[in-house]
């Protein structure tokens, strides 16, 4: 087995291409069309007048998030754009990289799953995130790459994310707006137009701050406003994702778009595989919802089981898993009472929509499930979508379109992929009373 690991380890970190005879896995997509489009955007340009080109103001983040999923992938993102935006310095563009070390295009996902180890981000997103303009009343320099960087920046002011935060005394209580003007400070007034936190020296907005409501409560009223969030959207990749398979999950999904409300569809998210443990962990930490599941008008709500300090009982345990594992007849309930309760608020569902990791078998079953329980338009799952091998690598985005414009939402409330949904569909005004939670 340990040779298995270190001959398939080599394939992939390997430049040369890998001997079809071997058959170990089909190499991943290189997304070299995108990565092309992104170095030929026009604001990466040495000759531009201020703010922009050699005279430009920038901020690259080598500290990001790798090796985790896109779902705090993309909170975290959203944050340091945001940071780049308040301190009026350009954003400077990251991948979506699993895997820093990689010599190749691929890597290894659990030892097991050949995935990218970077993705062009501009492969599943667009906006000012992937270097989209501002709009004119909130205008900045859009963003450029980190080759383009380093052209212009060859020996960057270095800032120490851990360092300037001991320095700066904040604590893991410390409050969302106060991390957001205390790093805005330091861009603001280095002397450097140039400046890059380090890679490994920590996040500035780390998973603590996105799973609690209290410390980023006061951050939203600004942040809901700001053009990171207001004009999101998605890639040209992930919006033909839902042009091919509009059949499959709604008439008015194919226009990707549109951020219209698809009436009728009830889209859930159930995580299955790592949170069959994780949902342990999250109980032993007596955790509450994520931020963005928490806002206040949200149903479903979740007040932890006594027992933090103390001794945890089975009932204890059982509590949590309920809400963050459920099981087939409990989704199955919960459909049938959120229904209910849909119709009468006057919005008849008639059509499913199943966003999940899942395998296969497991899923096709809770489909059956659902079939039997009531008269449904459809009922469709993220494994029954029909996607080419680079539409493969970002189908979780597409869920996330589908999820955001869905009548009704039935998430995980201590997933970032819920949570991140969520935050769109209130930042696009959808109504709050529609997002639910097992």
């Amino acid at each position: 087995m340990l040779a298995l690991f270190l001959l398939a380890s080599y394939l992939l970190l390997s430049p040369e291409p890998w001997p079809v005879s071997l058959h170990i896995a089909k190499r991943p997509p290189d997304f070299k069309a995108w990565h092309d489009a992104e170095l030929a955007l026009p604001q990466n340009n040495a000759s531009l007048p201020p703010p922009q080109g050699r005279q430009g103001r920038y901020v690259r983040f080598s500290n990001h998030y790798t090796h985790e999923g896109w779902g705090n992938v993309m909170q975290e993102l959203l944050m340091n754009a945001h940071l780049a935006y308040v301190a009026n310095a350009t954003f400077v563009m990251y991948n979506y990289t699993w895997d820093p070390y990689a010599r190749g295009d691929a890597s290894l996902f659990l030892f097991t799953k050949v995935v990218p180890a970077r993705t062009p981000m501009s492969a599943l997103v667009a906006g000012p995130v992937a270097g989209g303009s501002y709009p004119e009343e909130a205008w900045r320099p859009p963003a450029v790459t980190p080759e383009f960087f380093e052209k212009i920046c060859p020996e960057p002011t270095l800032f120490d994310v851990s360092r300037l935060k001991n320095e700066s005394e904040i604590h893991p209580w410390t409050s969302a707006s106060d991390i957001m003007d205390v790093f805005s400070a330091h861009i603001q007034t280095s002397r450097d137009n140039c400046m890059e936190f380090k890679a490994d020296t920590g996040r500035i907005f780390d998973w603590d701050l996105f799973a609690n409501v209290e410390r980023m409560r006061s951050l939203w009223p600004t942040f809901k406003h700001s053009p990171i969030l207001t004009e999101w959207a998605w890639s040209p990749l992930v919006s033909s994702i839902l042009r091919d398979n509009y059949a499959r999950i709604h008439p008015l999904a194919g226009d990707a778009e549109s951020n219209s409300i698809l009436p009728g569809l009830l889209a859930m998210h159930i995580r299955r595989g790592d949170f069959v443990r994780h949902c342990t962990r999250l109980a032993d930490r007596n955790q509450t919802y994520q931020a963005f599941n928490a806002f206040e008008g949200m149903l479903d709500q979740f007040v932890p089981p006594r027992g933090w300090g103390g001794e945890r009982n089975q009932a204890y345990y059982d509590a949590y898993r309920e809400r963050c594992y459920p099981e087939q007849e409990a989704i199955v309930a919960k459909v049938s009472q959120v229904r209910m309760e849909a119709l009468e608020q006057g919005r008849p569902l008639n059509r499913i929509y199943v966003l999940t990791n899942g395998d296969a078998a497991w899923t096709k079953d809770l489909e059956r499930e659902l079939r039997g329980e009531g008269e449904w338009e459809s009922v469709t799952s993220s494994r029954d979508l029909e996607v080419d091998w680079e539409q493969h690598f970002v189908a979780q985005a597409a869920d996330m379109v589908i999820a955001a414009r869905a009548e009704i939402f039935i998430g995980n409330a201590w997933s970032s992929l819920t949570s991140n949904v969520n935050m769109l569909r209130v930042v696009r005004g959808v109504p709050i009373e529609t997002s639910r939670f097992w």
